[in-house]
């Protein structure tokens, strides 16, 4: 079988020995098709299952391409020097391109334009000879005829049209004046049958008629396109007109004036917002490049509004580019859709600016030199959509500086100099709104605006989530917006209900995700996407990260890279990670799919492990006292937490992860990992407390009081009781916070847990001095004491007594119940509680009506504290406010406001004060105690 022939030019078959030998159904001619269109390159699985099945592929698909494959394989099992091998991510057909009709046929044309003029003829009749038919006939579907039918019938017509030229310098005008009218009744547009035909006529001595025919064909581009007919076809009227004999067509191919490209598509109607990215955007286009071609690339996640952007963008200065506007979808990441290859791109741009089909280069660095030089000197803003890579994007670039290049990606594409980049983020809540109202209607959106404010929460500002939410709404006209936030609500739900149409976020999300596998560590990369959707933090750091992963740091960083050049997690400060909330819904699916629930729950655990880990370290490091929350949970865990060393790593570490450990804690609820939940806002709070973050105390203990009901465990009841109770009384809510101490309280009296109960008499002490009920404070400090079993207990208990002392104005005894409790918690605790003690001790001395002994006493707590590598909390607020009362009082009002000031700055910070607070604060000559210092004294 050495003459096999390959035929893509009428029905796709192979043939050997005069027949046909395969391959034998549709879809197997299909993927034989595109192998042979792609002759001696990688084609991809995606582009063989979009050639079969175009958009609609079956799950299945995938499976039933590697079958197709095989078939076609054992087809060519016959056929020497042809050889189909496995090319990851695809497949490669290997073969003489001259036993493919279609490249023989372009051999030919070739050798006809350069031989002889008396072989040119036959070197055309040879070439058109092999075609049988429509081209690409048998296939499966319409993708394949669609995307490379008309091209491959373009270069049939060329070459029909090169071949009657040829016959009319020959003088044979027989054959051409009975195929034109033919040829001009199916294509009468085509500028260069009416050239050849009225050439014809006139050589014929028909002039009347080749008038006529140019009348005709100015007739029908005038009606159809708005347009004259093209300078040579004017000029051979005007010969004709001068009665000019020599009017035969030249040897090169003759093409009408090209039309301006203005390929944009519609602007988005619903088109709202970025504002600063338009301008952004206009700003890195408009202007002249200085000796290089103007590149502008949007990129982020799927559905942000990428495309939206671009194309609004380019029309708004569509008018800055006279010759005009080239635009593609690259397709790199659409769903169901194979990617672009850079040759096709570079095809349909080469026929955008006027160059026959039958010329278009095949070879990528030939076709990309010839658009740089159609494009060289012109004034033409090219939009590269939905790119996938740099490698698909580097061809397409022209080479003049008076052009300007707009790129949307998924991925950040680096590697172009001097190319302006923009990250697009999600749309702002109130943007957000007004796309929603601008695509259901204002009054919908008016007549329930919690409910729909809702809905843009849940979608997340995604500007793609946004769209379907509200074609979801046009689709039930019964409905309310209530109704979508209602279905929204459910997690399980939500992907589910973001679909219309053809269109889905899932589908969207799904295409990135699969991407990954192109990368040598997409599969680790895919593994690490599934395993953050399990967490409900708002984001992740990379030690925590690696702990889910049960990585190390410099390979978790590796693949947490991968996803962030995919887009689908972000980036948001250093070696912080975060995932959407509809990503994180996605990848929670992929991880029920792909992940066993073993695995997940193990992945689970071992981040509460990290968290609780660190969480003990800091107890130990604040408070030893505390150490019996760190008995709370299990006494062995697998990961020892994070290193901290210094003040500056706790409340580094603090600041960074409280969200995500509230978060962590209340996911824990109805779960195995309750306990873990628990055992991790028992040792949590501490750390919270003495940074000042009590209103966060409260919610870790909110989350946990959740999880207690699955812990079956007293103890653990009565620990977070006592703690929500406490972060009430921090914050002033007495009332609540006595309710929730005195349940603690009776929990451990039950368990005969004397130590805890004598810690909730002397919190309840504190709640009722808060509440102005001095006799009963004291009186529970007292009972606590007496059944305090050690020192540093005691110094704690005498120091909160004396702050009820000190509110009785009962000075001195506030006094001496302060010095007494310095002088214990000296002995045995840690410097925040001995410097917590001297801040109450110097207030009381200038309540006495002793300023000079209180100042001594706050510049000794501030000069220990600072040494000690503190700084930023509530102590430091609450020492400057007490110094500065204490200057005050000796006439330094100057430097007084002053330190009140910075104490007012602090507050702030922690969340303490509010901004009206702060600036009543900085700007009154004596301001008021603020509130929560109050509640502390």
């Amino acid at each position: 079988m050495g003459g096999a022939e390959f035929r893509l030019l009428g029905p796709v078959e192979i043939w050997a020995d005069g027949s046909p030998i395969g391959p034998l159904t549709a879809q197997q001619r299909s993927v034989l098709a595109v192998l042979l269109l792609h002759l001696g390159r990688t084609v991809s699985l995606d582009r063989l299952v979009e050639a079969v099945w175009g958009q609609e592929a079956p799950p299945s698909a995938r499976n039933a391409i590697q079958g197709y494959v095989s078939r076609v394989r054992r087809a060519l099992a016959t056929v020497p020097d042809a050889e189909l091998v496995t090319s990851p991510p695809g497949y490669r057909l290997d073969l003489d391109p001259l036993r493919v009709d279609l490249y023989l046929s372009r051999h030919l044309i070739e050798r006809a334009r350069a031989g002889r003029q008396e072989e040119t003829a036959l070197l055309l009749r040879r070439a058109l000879a092999l075609w049988s038919g429509p081209p690409l006939a048998g296939v499966a579907g319409e993708w394949l005829r669609e995307t490379f039918g008309g091209p491959l019938e373009e270069e049939r017509l060329a070459a029909v049209e090169e071949r009657i030229a040829a016959d009319l310098r020959l003088g044979l005008r027989r054959e051409p004046l009975a195929e034109l009218p033919v040829l001009i009744g199916e294509h009468p547009l085509r500028e260069r049958l009416s050239y050849l035909m009225m050439a014809a006529l006139h050589q014929e001595g028909r002039r009347t008629a080749a008038l006529e025919v140019f009348r005709d064909t100015r007739r029908r581009l005038v009606d159809a396109l708005g347009i004259e007919p093209g300078s040579e076809l004017r000029e051979l009227h005007q010969r004709i007109l001068r009665e000019e004999a020599d009017v035969e067509p030249p040897a090169a191919l003759v093409v009408g004036e090209a039309p301006v490209p203005a390929e944009l598509p519609a602007g988005v109607a619903s088109f709202v917002g970025r504002a600063e990215e338009v301008a952004q955007v206009s700003a890195a286009l408009a202007g002249d490049g200085p000796d290089a071609v103007r590149i502008c690339q949007i990129s982020g996640i799927g559905g942000v509004g990428k495309s939206s952007l671009a194309i609004h963008v380019a029309h708004a200065l569509a008018g800055r580019y006279p010759d005009g506007q080239l635009y593609v979808n690259l397709h790199g990441a659409s769903p169901q859709v194979a990617p672009v290859e850079p040759i096709e791109a570079l095809g349909r741009f080469l026929r955008s600016l006027g160059v026959a089909g039958s010329t278009v280069p095949m070879d990528l660095e030939e076709a990309a030199g010839r658009f740089r030089s159609l494009t060289d000197g012109k004034r033409m803003l090219v939009i590269l959509d939905n790119a996938r890579d740099a490698a698909q994007v580097r061809p397409l670039l022209p080479g003049s500086p008076a052009c300007a290049v707009l790129i949307t990606s998924r991925r950040m594409l680096t590697s172009f100099d001097g190319a302006v980049q923009l990250s697009l983020d999600m749309l702002p809540d109130g943007d957000a709104l007004d796309l929603l109202s601008g695509m259901v209607g204002e009054e919908l959106i008016a007549a329930e605006p919690a409910a729909s404010a809702e809905v843009v929460r849940l979608c997340g500002g995604l500007p793609l989530a946004l769209c379907l939410a509200a074609a979801r709404l046009r689709a039930r006209p019964s409905w309310k917006v209530s109704e979508l936030a209602g279905r929204l609500a459910s997690a399980h739900r939500r992907l589910d209900e973001l679909r219309a149409d053809d269109r889905e976020l899932r589908a969207s999300f799904q295409t990135g995700y699969q991407g990954l596998k192109s990368d040598p560590d997409g599969a680790a990369a895919a593994r690490m996407f599934r395993l953050l959707g399990l967490l409900d933090v708002p984001d992740i750091g990379l030690p925590t990260a690696a702990a889910l992963a049960a990585l190390p740091e410099e390979r978790t960083q590796h693949l947490l890279d991968l996803l962030v050049d995919a887009r689908l997690v972000q980036d948001r400060a250093r070696d912080r990670y975060s995932l959407h909330d509809l990503l994180r819904l996605f990848a929670r699916e992929r991880a029920q799919e792909e992940e066993s629930e073993q695995g997940r729950q193990l992945a689970v655990e071992r981040t509460l492990h990290y968290y609780l880990a660190t969480a003990r370290t800091a107890v130990g490091m604040l408070k030893p006292a505390s150490a019996w929350r760190n008995e709370v949970g299990p006494s062995s865990l697998t990961h020892p937490g994070l290193a901290l060393e210094t003040n500056e790593d706790l409340r580094a570490w603090i600041d960074a992860e409280e969200d995500s450990l509230l978060a962590v804690v209340g996911q824990t609820r109805g779960t195995p990992a309750a306990e873990l939940g628990v055992a991790l806002a028992a040792a949590f709070a501490v750390p919270l407390f003495y940074v000042g973050r009590w209103r966060g105390q409260m919610a870790l203990s909110e989350a946990a009081l959740r999880a207690v009901a699955d812990s079956a465990e007293p103890l653990h009841e009565a620990l977070i009781h006592g703690d929500l109770g406490w972060a009430h009384v921090c914050v002033g809510n007495q009332a609540v916070g006595i309710a929730h101490l005195r349940r603690s309280l009776a929990i451990y009296r039950r368990l005969g847990n004397t130590r805890r109960a004598a810690a909730l008499l002397d919190h309840l002490g504190i709640a009722y001095r808060g509440a102005g009920r001095f006799d009963e404070a004291a009186d529970h400090h007292r009972q606590a004491i007496a059944l305090m079993d050690d020192r540093y207990r005691e110094g704690a208990g005498l120091n909160h007594l004396g702050l009820v002392y000190q509110r009785a104005g009962r000075f001195s005894e506030a006094i001496e119940a302060g010095a007494r409790s310095v002088a214990l918690l000296e002995e045995t605790s840690t410097a925040v509680d001995v410097l917590s003690a001297l801040v109450n001790l110097a207030e009381a001395y200038r309540l006495a009506g002793d300023p000079e002994e209180a100042i001594a006493h706050h510049h000794e707590v501030l000069a220990r504290y600072r040494a000690a590598g503190h700084g930023g909390d509530y102590v430091e607020a609450e020492c400057l406010w007490g110094l500065g009362h204490a200057l005050n009082d000796i006439g330094e009002r100057g430097e007084a406001r002053r330190l009140w000031r910075r104490s007012a700055v602090i507050l702030h910070g922690l969340g303490l004060a509010t901004a009206e607070e702060r600036r009543s604060l900085e700007s009154d000559d004596v301001p008021v105690t603020p509130q929560v210092i109050q509640r502390q004294r």
